[in-house]
C-alpha cells in the first residue's frame, strides 16, 4: 500500500522487461534455502537489479492467478512420480530424520499444495522474504563501486523486520546400530547412514576427500571391495553427503541384486576401511582427488548461470569463509588427515541401517496426484577428424566435445537402435594395456571429467542425446591438455570393453528403458518421430527400445565401435587457453582407413496430415504436433523468432491462463534445407482431449500480421540471452563449436547471435507462410 501505481504498473510488467533484457531467470529450492537466480548481459545490470529486487521484496501473489499457480505444481508432482524412486526418497527422510524438521518434503505434498491458500502463502512471504534474511551473490563483468551503489539503490532501501524464531528441530546423534526394513517401490537398496561433519566443524574439507578415496570409479576403498564379490551378489555404490546446520549424515546406498545378503555389507565395508587404514593413504591416491576436486570446483566458478547455485550451500551453512578458503583448504589435505576423519566417523561408528525391498505390486504414493569470444578456427588432420577450437585466454580449462557423427545411421546401418549409445557407456571399461581401473586413475590424475552419455537423473539436458551424433565431452585443467587429447586418442582406437562388461551396461540400460517407455511424454516423443521421419534413419530412438538393446550382440557392438570413431566420422570441439595451431601440433595421430562412411540422407516434407495414439496409463497424458517443411536456410533466424512468438502465446494461454501444463510450448530446428517444427503439451490425463483440441486451434489460429515490435523484442532478447547463458562455460562452447561443423555454419558461429538483430516484423510475418497448410502430425499419448 506504500508503493505508488506506477511502481505496480512496473511490477506488472516485469516477465516483458525481463525478455526484453535478455535475461534468464530461474530458481530452485532445497532444505534450507532457496536461490532465486538471474543470468543477463553486463550492460542490463541495474535492469536485472531493478526487477529481481520487485520480485523479492514487492511481489503481488494475485488472488486470480493463484489457483492455475496450484494447478501447475500439482501438475509438476504428478510428474515426478514418472521419474521413479519418489518412494525411497520419502522412505529415507522418515527413517533418518524421523521427528526432525528434515522428515517433511520441501516441496510438500498433493494435500498439503490443494489445501494451501493464497493469503497463507502471501504471510509466508511478508515473514520471510525481507533483506535480513538474505544473502546476496554478483559474478561476472561489472564496475564494483557502480554495482555497490546500485545494490544499495534497489536492495539497501528496504528496511529489515524482525525475524520469527526458527524452531529448527535438528536429528539426534546416532547412539547405537539399528535396521529399519521397509517394502515399496521398486528398487531393492541398503541405505547405511553415519554421522558426518558439517559446515563449521574442522574434518569437513578432509571428509570429502575421504568419501572421494571410499567411492572413486575403480580404485576407491569400497569400490574395490565390492568388485569382488560374485557378480549376481554385487551391489552399485553410490552415496551423498547431507550437511545440515548442527549435524551431518553420511549415506551409502547399494543397489542389491537379487541375491545379495544385506546382512554382509555393513561389516563388509568396515573391514575394507579397516584394511586400507592399515595400509595407509597413499599420496598418489589422494592427489588424484585432489585434482578432480580442483577440476570441478573451477569448472562450477566457470559457468555463470550456475555460480549462484553452486555456491549457496556453503555461504548459507558455513559463511563466506568456508566458501573462499575451500580451494586453499583441499589441496592442504594430508594423507595423515583423510586417515583421522575415517576413523573417527566411520570405523566402528553407530549405522542405521534401512533396507528397502521391492513392492509386490507396482508402489502408488498416495500422497502424489497420478569470456569474450576468440576467433574461431577449423582444420581437417591429415587423419581426417576435424579440429574447430575457440582460444580463451583467461581459462584455466580445456574442454573438448569429441562429436560422433550420424548415430541414427551407424546404429541402422550397422548394428540396431541403441546400439552406439551402449558403446559409449562401455568406453570407461578400459584401453589396450590399461583396465577399468587403470583407465579410472589415469583420468582422475588429469582432473578430467567425463560425459559419455546424457545423465538419466536430468531430463532437461536430454537434448544431447538424438540420432545426429553421439558424443564424449571432457574438461580438465589446461596444462594437462597434451596428455588429455592423446588419451582420447586411444579411447577412440583402443577400447577394451568385453561380454561381460556389455552384459553389466545392458541391464543398467534396460531398467532405464523400462521405466521411460512406461510414461506419456517419452511414447509420444517416439511416435512422433516415427511420423515425422518415416523411413529416415532418424526415426530410430537414439538410445533404442527393450527390444532392440536386448537383442544387441557383442560383435555388433565391437565392429560398430570402430567405424563410428574413424576420424573421418569426428568431429572435435576444443575451447582452451591454447592457440589453434597449437592445438594441431598437439593432436596425435589416430588409425585411419575402412570403408568410407555413409552421409545421413536428405529430409524429406511432411506429405500428408496423420494422426497416431498410444496409450501407458498413469497420471499425465501428452500431445505433440509436428511437421517437416522446405525452407529458404537464410531465413533461419526469421523462422526460430516466428517461433518464439508462437512458444511464448501457447505458454500464456495453455499454461498461464488455463493452467493445461506445466511443460508446453514450440520449436523449430534446421537441418539444410528443412525445417522440422514441433509443438507440446503434458496435460493431466484427464485433461487430455481438452489440451489436443487446445494446442491444435492455438496453432490454427496463430495469426502472424498480429505478431507485435514488443513481442518481437521480447522474443529476440530472450533468444540471444539463452544462447549467450549457454556459451558462457568451456565445455558449452566446445559442443556449439563441433555441432556448427556438423551443420556446416562454422563460418557464421560468431555472428549467430547478432544475426537476431537483423531480422525485422515484416521478416518474422512473410516467414509465417510456413505455417500455411502445414500437414501436421498428431500425436496423443494417454
Amino acid at each position: 500500500a506504500a508503493h505508488s501505481t506506477a511502481a505496480v504498473a512496473v511490477r506488472l510488467c516485469t516477465p516483458a522487461r525481463a525478455d526484453l533484457a535478455g535475461a534468464y531467470n530461474n530458481a530452485h529450492t532445497t532444505d534450507f534455502y532457496t536461490d532465486f537466480m538471474m543470468v543477463l548481459p553486463a550492460a542490463e545490470l541495474e535492469t536485472g537489479l531493478d526487477l529481481q529486487s520487485q520480485m523479492l521484496f514487492h511481489s503481488l501473489i494475485p488472488e486470480d492467478k493463484f489457483p492455475k499457480e496450484q494447478g501447475i505444481v500439482l501438475g509438476e508432482l504428478a510428474q515426478a512420480r514418472d521419474r521413479g524412486g519418489m518412494f525411497a526418497q520419502r522412505t529415507v527422510r522418515e527413517v533418518l530424520f524421523g521427528g526432525t524438521s528434515l522428515a517433511l518434503p520441501t516441496l510438500g505434498t498433493a494435500a498439503t499444495i490443494a489445501s494451501l491458500e493464497r493469503d497463507a502463502v502471501a504471510a509466508f512471504y511478508e515473514r520471510w522474504y525481507v533483506p535480513n534474511n538474505m544473502i546476496l551473490t554478483l559474478a561476472g563483468r561489472f564496475d564494483r563501486d557502480q554495482a555497490v551503489a546500485l545494490l544499495e539503490e534497489y536492495y539497501g532501501s528496504v528496511p529489515p523486520r524482525p525475524l520469527p524464531a526458527v524452531d529448527l528441530r535438528t536429528a539426534p546423534h546416532l547412539e547405537a546400530t539399528r535396521t529399519v526394513v521397509r517394502r515399496g517401490g521398486g528398487r531393492r537398496v541398503l541405505n547405511l547412514a553415519f554421522e558426518a561433519p558439517t559446515y563449521g566443524m574442522q574434518d569437513r574439507v578432509a571428509f570429502g576427500v575421504a568419501l572421494q578415496l571410499l567411492t572413486a570409479e575403480g580404485t576407491g576403498i569400497l569400490t574395490r571391495a565390492l568388485a569382488d564379490l560374485p557378480a549376481d551378489e554385487r551391489p552399485e555404490l553410490s552415496s551423498w553427503w547431507q550437511a545440515a546446520p548442527g549435524f551431518g549424515r553420511l549415506v551409502l546406498e547399494l543397489d542389491l541384486p537379487a541375491g545379495a545378503d544385506p546382512a554382509i555389507f555393513y561389516r563388509l565395508i568396515q573391514d575394507a576401511v579397516i584394511g586400507a587404514l592399515e595400509l595407509g593413504i597413499q599420496q598418489e591416491d589422494l592427489q588424484e582427488v585432489v585434482a578432480m576436486a580442483r577440476t570441478a570446483t573451477l569448472k562450477e566458478r566457470e559457468q555463470l548461470r550456475m555460480t549462484g547455485i553452486y555456491i549457496s550451500e556453503p555461504l548459507v551453512l558455513g559463511g563466506p569463509d568456508a566458501l573462499l578458503g575451500y580451494l586453499e583448504e583441499l589441496t592442504a589435505v594430508e594423507p595423515a588427515d583423510t586417515e583421522r576423519v575415517l576413523r573417527t566417523w566411520l570405523v566402528d561408528r553407530p549405522c542405521v541401517a534401512l533396507l528397502i525391498e521391492p513392492a509386490a505390486v507396482p508402489e502408488v504414493d498416495p500422497q502424489d496426484p497420478a569470456a569474450s569470444p576468440g576467433a574461431v578456427q577449423r582444420s581437417v588432420l591429415e587423419d581426417g577428424a576435424v579440429l574447430v577450437s575457440q582460444t580463451s585466454p583467461g581459462s584455466e580449462l580445456m574442454a573438448v566435445h569429441v562429436l560422433v557423427k550420424n548415430r541414427a545411421l551407424l546404429d541402422g546401418r550397422y548394428a540396431r537402435p541403441g546400439a552406439l549409445n551402449l558403446v559409449h557407456r562401455l568406453l570407461d571399461y578400459g584401453i589396450s594395456g590399461c583396465d577399468e581401473t587403470c583407465l579410472a586413475r589415469r583420468l582422475r590424475s588429469l582432473g578430467a571429467q567425463v560425459k559419455w552419455t546424457d545423465d538419466p537423473r536430468f531430463p532437461m539436458d536430454d537434448y544431447y542425446t538424438n540420432g545426429r551424433f553421439s558424443f564424449v565431452r571432457v574438461e580438465c585443467p589446461a596444462e594437462n591438455g597434451r596428455e588429455l587429447l592423446a588419451l582420447l586418442a586411444e579411447l577412440a582406437q583402443f577400447s577394451t570393453f568385453t561380454g561381460d562388461d556389455l552384459a553389466r551396461e545392458r541391464e543398467e540400460q534396460l531398467t532405464l528403458l523400462q521405466r521411460r517407455e512406461g510414461t506419456a511424454s517419452w511414447q509420444a516423443s517416439r511416435l512422433l518421430a516415427e511420423g515425422l521421419y518415416g523411413d529416415h534413419p532418424l526415426a530410430l530412438p537414439a538410445e533404442g527400445t527393450v527390444e532392440t538393446v536386448s537383442a544387441a550382440t557383442y560383435d555388433e557392438l565391437r565392429s560398430l565401435y570402430r567405424k563410428a570413431f574413424q576420424p573421418q566420422n569426428l568431429i572435435l570441439g576444443v575451447v582452451s587457453p591454447y592457440g589453434h595451431e597449437e592445438l594441431v601440433a598437439m593432436m596425435p595421430d589416430l588409425a585411419s582407413g575402412g570403408d568410407p562412411l555413409p552421409e545421413m540422407p536428405p529430409l524429406v516434407a511432411t506429405a500428408a496430415p496423420e494422426r497416431l495414439t498410444a496409450s501407458v496409463g498413469g497420471p499425465m497424458g501428452a500431445v505433440r504436433l509436428g511437421a517437416i517443411r522446405a525452407v529458404d536456410p537464410a531465413d533461419e533466424a526469421a523462422l526460430e523468432l516466428l517461433v518464439a512468438v508462437l512458444s511464448d502465446r501457447l505458454v500464456m494461454d495453455l499454461r498461464e491462463t488455463r493452467g493445461l501444463s506445466y511443460s508446453v510450448g514450440a520449436s523449430i530446428r534446421l537441418q539444410d534445407d528443412h525445417a522440422v517444427f514441433g509443438a507440446w503439451l503434458n496435460p493431466p490425463a484427464p485433461r487430455l482431449a481438452e489440451g489436443e483440441q487446445a494446442l491444435a486451434a492455438a496453432l490454427r489460429g496463430f495469426d502472424a500480421t498480429s505478431i507485435t515490435q514488443e513481442e518481437l523484442d521480447t522474443a529476440r532478447a530472450a533468444r540471444q540471452g539463452r544462447l549467450m547463458m549457454r556459451r558462457l562455460d568451456s565445455i558449452s562452447r566446445a559442443y556449439y563449436l563441433s555441432l556448427a561443423e556438423l551443420e556446416g555454419s562454422v563460418g557464421d558461429y560468431l555472428q549467430e547471435i547478432p544475426a537476431y538483430d537483423q531480422v525485422t516484423l515484416a521478416d518474422v510475418q512473410r516467414v509465417a507462410a510456413f505455417f500455411s497448410e502445414l500437414p501436421l502430425v498428431t500425436v496423443v499419448v494417454d
